[in-house]
Order: structure tokens, then C-alpha cells, then sequence
């Protein structure tokens, strides 16, 4: 358990400088380990995600060499893998989804598995998608053999066997775009290509945008529909190494962004320009100034000055869901009701960021409603305010490092389980430290 008591006697005035974004690292790693050339990425993160990702593509022949925060890869060599493969996404979703495609790209049987929780999380449209294109999945854990005589709630671990060679095929696009962007990263691998066709409009519409934005990068043509409901890329396609430079992550800026608004402080990000970003969390600080923040960009960095009173507001934060937790700490404190809507996907996150969320923040004694894709904040009130309050964290970093900022407000709080930002951000207690925040 960690306890977390805010010293500071003068107001929030802090300058940091972050970590680069694990969303573009994600599929960096994926795209360098399809690349016939190496690349070289700079301003990577280090945290369990990533580690995961790098362990399971290195059992795959790809190398990674890490020098401080740059990291040198070089692809797969698909002629040379081992036998007896078992990958190990641990809980990582995004790396689970994103290298199920490229393992199906080899005619060899190709074990993976996740942690406990991992092994929950739902998969069964992206293995739909790829039986269709002729990979053979089998379950570790059920006894039929096709996927389309299972249960839609399979999920990890199970045995991929490929090759798949490309085609057409009709995606709901409502459960996760990350689904969509793991076929379009492997595709450009595939003899015959492939178009995918969205019969409803896309969640997380900004990481579809990235993932085509980093294939261009990689000299992988892509053509894509404005409304993103249809997607072609020819094949085959050979995949070039880049040198890239990661920005800031966004969604680790919210959190200190978001201090400034708590405390009526003052934060500058020396590295994150949010108005070059291809993530939607970058665009968190709008609501801030609908909240009553100033920002500002300076030769300095990124600026947020809180105000002495924050206002409640209502959101639309389909393209932004990892930052929703982060704007549900900072809305206890707002004067008025704060409605959070169109989040019915983070029910399925690494816990419910929905009713787990409400759950937490009910301990502040302030009233909070929950529908299937919303939140709905009472705030301004909160009244318990003394050291006894213990946050429990679900095994889900986002939850751990939202409820942290709520130390800057109150008298002290208490959290367990506080490792789990080591999935993204193993350094987070130590940025809140640079806040005035003690640790104990």
C-alpha cells in the first residue's frame, strides 16, 4: 500500500519532461519487426507493455538493442523460426491483438497465452476475421476446434497456424480498433492484400489514423475512406525500417495537466506538443479549457494553468477513452454535473473503467451515476477528506494514476496495489513526487 500526502504550502509550479507515447511504440514494434530494413526509434518507453511486446517478436527472430531511450530493431527472419513457439502476451491487450495477424503470416503452429486477466479480455472477432482469411486457431482451453462453433466470448490463449493470404471481410467496427489496426499492420505481408469493410461507424477513430499514418511511414501504401469504414492495401508490399522520434505520451501528460486544474497550479511539459499528436487523449486539454484552464505553447513547453474554480462539463470522449478516468478525478472537484458519454468500451479495459471508476470515487461522498456508456459526476463537494481513505486499483494502471491526483487535493490518501503502473508508466509515483506529492 502506498500512502500519498500533497506538501507543498505555495502553489503547483512545476516544469517536466515525459516519456515517449506507448500507443506509437506498440505499433513501432510491430511494423520494425515486419521491415525487410532496420529502424531505429527514439524516445522509447520502458515500462511492461513494451518489454512484452520486444520479449515475444524477439522469440520471433526480430533483435532490439536499447542505448538509453533509443531502441535499434531489425525484422523477422520467417525462414528461420523456432519450433515449439510460445508467445507470451502477459496483460498486455494491445500487443495480443496487434501480433495475432503477424503469427498468422507463418505456416507454423504458433502458441499464445496471456496473464489470467489477459486470458478474459474478449478476442473472438479478430479470430473470426482471421479464420476467414485461412488461418487455423484452436483454443488451449476449449475443446472444439473451429472458432465459429465456440462461444463469441473466446478468448486467449490458443495455437495460430497460417499462412493467411489476404481477401475481403465485414468487421463491425463498435468492439475495438485495435482489432482493425492489427490486420492493417500485417496486411501488406499478405499475397493477395486485403479489404476491410466496417458495417458501423468506428470506435477510437484517431488510433486508425495513426496506425495508417505509421504504415505510410514504413513505405506501406494504404487506401482508406473518409469516414474510415473501408480500408484496401495491396499485396504484397515490402515493409521499410524508419528512424522515428516518439512523442510525448499523451495520455501520461493528462495526468499532470490535469494536476495543474486540481490544484489551481501551474505545469509545463517541456517535450509534448499535443497539435502534432495522432492520438485523440492529446486533445484532453480542450476539456480543460471548457473546465476553466488556460493553455498555452511557448519555446518552453506546453503549459496548463488551473483556475481558482473549476466548471463541470459535458463530453463526447469516444476518441479519448485512456484519458476518461483522468477527467473523472479532476470532475469531483468541478462545481456542477459532468457527464462523461459514449464509453461503453472501457467496460472491457483492464478493469471496468465505468462502475470501478464510480465505485472509487464514491468514497470522496459525492454522488455518481453510471449508464452502460456513461459517467455522470456530482461535484464540488467532496467530504471525506481525512487519511482513512484507501483506493483500490483493480490491477489497472490508469485507475492507480487518476485516483493518485486526487492526493493533490485532499489531506492524504492511501492506494493498493500501486506497482500496477508498471504497465505504462513504472515512473509515475516519482513525477508525482516532483509535484510535492510525499510517498510513504
Amino acid at each position: 500500500m502506498l500512502k500519498l500526502k500533497y506538501q507543498k504550502n505555495v502553489p503547483l509550479d512545476v516544469e517536466i519532461t515525459l516519456p515517449g507515447s506507448k500507443y506509437l511504440a506498440n505499433r513501432l514494434l510491430i511494423l520494425a519487426a515486419l521491415s525487410e530494413t532496420g529502424s531505429t526509434l527514439y524516445n522509447m518507453p520502458k515500462n511492461d507493455d513494451i518489454m512484452t511486446s520486444i520479449e515475444g517478436l524477439s522469440l520471433l527472430g526480430a533483435t532490439f538493442q536499447w542505448s538509453d531511450h533509443t531502441l535499434k530493431c531489425s525484422g523477422i527472419n520467417w525462414h528461420n523460426l523456432a519450433t515449439d513457439l510460445q508467445i507470451n502476451s502477459s496483460h498486455s491487450g494491445s500487443f495480443s491483438r496487434f501480433v495475432l495477424p503477424l503469427l498468422a503470416l507463418s505456416e507454423q503452429s504458433i502458441d499464445i497465452g496471456g496473464s489470467p486477466k489477459m486470458n478474459t479480455r474478449p478476442m473472438a472477432e479478430l479470430f473470426r476475421v482471421l479464420e476467414k482469411l485461412g488461418a487455423v486457431i484452436t483454443s488451449k482451453s476449449l475443446t472444439s476446434k473451429s472458432i465459429d462453433q465456440q462461444s463469441s466470448a473466446m478468448t486467449l490463449p490458443v495455437s495460430v497456424k497460417g499462412p493467411i493470404t489476404g481477401g475481403k471481410v465485414l468487421m463491425s467496427g463498435e468492439t475495438s480498433s485495435q482489432y482493425i489496426s492489427a490486420l492493417l499492420m500485417s496486411a501488406a505481408k499478405l499475397e493477395g492484400g486485403l479489404v476491410i469493410t466496417l458495417s458501423a461507424e468506428p470506435v477510437s477513430k484517431p488510433y486508425l489514423e495513426m496506425t495508417i499514418d505509421l504504415l505510410k511511414a514504413f513505405n506501406v501504401q494504404v487506401q482508406a475512406s473518409l469516414d474510415l469504414r473501408e480500408f484496401t492495401i495491396k499485396g504484397p508490399q515490402q515493409y521499410q525500417g524508419v528512424e522515428y522520434q516518439l512523442e510525448s505520451d499523451p495520455s501520461s501528460a493528462s495526468y499532470f495537466l490535469a494536476a495543474a486544474a486540481i490544484t489551481a497550479g501551474h505545469i509545463c511539459i517541456t517535450n509534448f506538443y499535443p497539435e502534432r499528436s495522432l492520438q485523440g487523449e492529446a486533445k484532453f486539454a480542450e476539456v480543460l479549457v471548457m473546465m476553466g484552464c488556460k493553455i498555452w505553447q511557448d519555446e518552453q513547453g506546453y503549459h496548463c494553468q488551473g483556475p481558482k474554480m473549476l466548471t463541470a462539463v459535458n463530453v463526447d470522449m469516444c476518441d479519448m477513452p485512456d484519458v476518461v478516468q483522468t477527467l473523472a478525478s479532476v470532475a469531483v472537484f468541478a462545481n456542477g454535473t459532468t457527464t462523461i458519454s459514449n464509453i461503453a468500451t472501457l467496460a472491457f479495459k483492464e478493469s471496468n473503467r465505468i462502475e470501478d471508476t464510480a465505485t472509487e470515487l464514491r468514497k470522496l461522498g459525492i454522488q455518481i451515476d453510471t449508464t452502460a456508456d456513461s459517467l455522470v459526476i456530482h461535484g464540488g463537494q467532496v467530504t471525506q477528506s481525512d487519511d482513512s481513505l484507501v483506493f483500490e486499483t483493480y490491477d489497472d494502471h490508469r485507475m492507480a494514476m487518476s485516483l493518485g491526483l486526487l492526493s493533490l487535493k485532499l489531506m492524504a490518501i492511501k492506494i493498493n496495489e500501486h506497482n500496477v503502473v508498471a504497465k505504462s508508466f513504472p515512473n509515475y509515483w516519482k513525477f508525482l513526487q516532483q509535484l510535492g506529492v510525499q510517498l510513504s
